[in-house]
């Protein structure tokens, strides 16, 4: 309880002294003490709120008001309450927005978009009783919002959503480094910004504001939409220091310059911003490809050195016995050696048989050609023999059964539940496995047994799991393993769950 007061003590003092700087730089840009207020301090008030946790919202509003009234009080303007009628009234719109507000970038900057324009009629309506221009109240507050309500994402965003080096005794093996480069880009930046605002000719001076756009440009390429929001922000800071003229027109084409080119510069920032990450994204993919085709070329040069030493050490050796007794019955004429020499040739030959079915099998399960791909399930539990060894196998078909499979989708399906149920035969110890298959839209295979169960980290040692989340991957599906060990915990097991979409 102590720590929330100190923290709820501090976010009042900052949010009261940043409340009443930026209503001094707005009273010295609009030339209004009222309209000040809806400028930069409600914009910043929109801007915490949807950046922290409601327990601080009471510190931030109270704040506010207190401000309100008192320059109100100090002004002898008693009309200026109005502002907190529409600092009330904002809060709806803030809780509303705070639960849309998660997810994506785009979403994110979406609910920004639409409080800030909500706010802002809110704002209208509240001083419009004593305001001529009512457009003037929403090109402020919508200005306002663009440029404060933004900068605040840029800095939650930093603090909060990127990823921070622990505090352990390992920073002193990584000492800090100053980065000069981008402070001295910033800095280059904004006073070339100011000197075109100050220094271009009265003939040339309408087109500064064309020459604003190469640092949003640069930052924007540089760095995405942090790097576009810090430009505009650089820009717009310009724009206010040279500011010349004091009529109301003036001032309004520099509220609608500066809200331009923050649009124009969250938007192109977020378009770098997408941009890249997707080319992340074709990066990814494309390293992921290569090592797919690495393990395909491993797995495939695997598969034949088995075959070839089954090749070789059964089928081989066999042959050879086979021949050698061959041979003794040609050279003698006893019959009860015949007879044992025929027997032993029949029993050789029936070895070469299932070890040459065996590797048939490991190559191409036959019953897929005979078969579809649930009856070929079917078979093979039936083939496993779990009902000699204890183990009741439920196997389960939902949805549209009458779908048909493409042939790598068939051989994907079986060659998952064929690496399941050989891993519940060597490792799990369990009595009993549930196989589900649904069949609708994707398929849904969940294989869940009650074993002994294991580590995850465990199963990236081997080939097995790792090449069931292979073959899942290439078919744009996702598997996920769930295992629980036997400590004493009747939850125990390991359940696998694969998506495979049919499209």
């Amino acid at each position: 309880m102590r720590t929330f007061f100190v923290e709820s003590a501090s976010a009042w003092l900052i949010t009261l002294c940043s409340w009443f700087c930026l209503w001094v730089i707005s009273y010295y840009f609009v030339n209004d003490a009222e309209l000040a207020i809806l400028f930069f301090p409600f914009a910043l008030r929109l801007g915490l709120t949807l950046h922290t946790a409601k327990k601080y919202w009471p510190s931030i509003y109270s704040a506010e008001w207190l401000l309100a009234i008192s320059l109100a009080t100090l002004m002898s303007q008693p009309q200026w309450l109005t502002v907190l009628a529409a600092s009330v009234s904002s809060i709806p719109v803030a809780l509303l927005a705070t639960r849309f507000y998660q997810g994506a970038q785009w979403q994110r900057l979406s609910v920004q978009a639409l409080a800030i324009v909500v706010c802002a009629c809110i704002n209208i309506v509240a001083v419009g009783s004593h305001t001529d221009s009512l457009s003037f109240v929403g090109l402020v507050s919508i200005t306002g919002g663009l440029m404060l309500v933004p900068t605040c994402y840029l800095i939650w965003n930093y603090l909060f959503q990127s990823t921070w080096r622990p505090l352990t005794s390992n920073l002193i093996h990584h000492p800090f480094e100053l980065t000069v480069k981008p402070i001295l880009l910033f800095v280059t930046l904004f006073a070339i910004s100011i000197s075109l605002q100050i220094g271009l000719p009265e003939e040339l001076r309408r087109f500064a504001p064309f020459c604003l756009a190469i640092p949003i440009i640069l930052l924007a390429f540089r760095y995405g939409w942090q790097g576009a929001l810090l430009g505009t922000l650089l820009n717009s800071c310009a724009l206010i220091a040279a500011r010349s003229g004091v009529s109301q027109i003036e001032i309004t084409d520099l509220l609608l310059s500066i809200s331009a080119q923050s649009l124009t510069g969250i938007l192109l920032g977020m378009a770098v911003q997408r941009q890249r990450d997707l080319n992340q994204q074709l990066r990814t993919e494309l390293n992921r490809n290569k090592n797919l085709s690495k393990q395909l070329v491993q797995a495939e040069e695997s598969v034949r050195k088995d075959i070839a030493r089954e090749l070789h050490d059964e089928i081989g050796q066999n042959i050879t016995a086979i021949r050698t007794q061959a041979s003794i019955i040609k050279r003698v004429s006893n019959p009860e050696l015949s007879v044992g020499c025929a027997n032993t040739i029949e029993s050789l030959s029936l070895n070469v048989y299932d070890t040459t079915k065996g590797l048939l099998t490991r190559l191409r399960p036959k019953t897929l050609d005979d078969l579809d791909a649930i009856s070929a399930i079917r078979q093979m539990v039936r083939e496993m023999e779990f009902e000699q060894l204890g183990i009741q196998v439920e196997l389960t078909i939902n949805g549209h059964t009458e779908t048909e499979l493409s042939d790598v989708m068939a051989v994907t399906l079986f060659r998952l539940c064929q690496e399941a149920l050989n891993n519940v035969l060597k490792y799990a110890k369990a009595n009993h496995v549930s196989i589900v298959i649904t069949m609708e839209t994707a398929i849904n295979l969940r294989i869940r047994d009650n074993g002994v169960g294991f580590r995850l980290e465990d199963s990236q040692k081997g080939f097995g799991l790792k090449g069931m989340q292979e073959r899942v991957q290439a078919l744009g599906g996702k598997l996920t393993i769930r295992s629980q060990m036997d400590e004493g915990d009747h939850s125990h097991g390991t359940t696998i769950d694969a998506h495979l979409p049919l499209k």
